[in-house]
């Protein structure tokens, strides 16, 4: 019995079935559904109305949330309006912090008052080109909070928020400032750094 021939065929028929084997593996994969993304969209907006004037669009919006390691969290928001283009004098910052100190007193998906609320401190403070001692902080405020979302590392929600200016330690403000902001999927920066 010849033999010689033998293993050149084996050979060749088992190179033959490897590329079949490859090729329908990639078919195979190629049908399959893409793997889902890892990071949602992120979004977040806030406009503000001073002593009952909308504000111009802001600019410079930014956005930062983090996690106390308590169950409290810490929304901050900042932005410029922009009161007279090429008028650096005549801009204003706004600021806003909002300090949740037990989440788990949170309904997800539903508004919650913040006026007299022991759960949520508010503080606002608005500033432009005017002595520090005369742009003080805003701290009483109404309106609402909603977190419609939250997950270990992403929160989502809105706050619609009147402050008033009663004892007239902000000089920007001669009535109210009032801030609408929204945020969606924004990261949770765990722990929050000390003051």
């Amino acid at each position: 019995m010849r033999t010689e021939g033998l293993p050149a065929v084996r050979m060749s028929d088992t190179v033959t079935h490897c590329i079949a084997a490859i090729i329908v593996m990639s078919l195979l994969m190629g049908c399959q559904s893409p793997p889902a993304p890892t990071s949602q969209h992120v979004a977040y907006g806030m406009s503000a109305t001073l002593d009952g004037k909308p504000l111009p669009a802001l600019v410079g919006i930014i956005a930062e949330s983090c996690y106390d390691g308590y169950g409290g969290y810490v929304l901050t928001f900042a932005a410029t309006a922009d009161m007279e283009s090429q008028m650096i004098d005549d801009e204003i910052g706004l600021n806003l912090e909002i300090r949740i100190a037990d989440i788990s007193q949170i309904t997800i998906g539903q508004p919650v008052q913040v006026a007299n609320n022991q759960n949520i401190r508010l503080a606002a403070r608005p500033t432009a080109f005017l002595p520090p001692e005369s742009l003080g902080s805003l701290t009483t405020a109404s309106g609402t909070l909603t977190i419609s979302a939250l997950e270990e590392r992403e929160i989502s929600g809105s706050a619609s928020l009147t402050f008033g200016d009663p004892d007239n330690v902000n000089a920007v403000v001669n009535d109210s400032l009032a801030y609408e902001v929204s945020f969606t999927n924004l990261a949770v920066i765990h722990y929050c750094p000390e003051n």
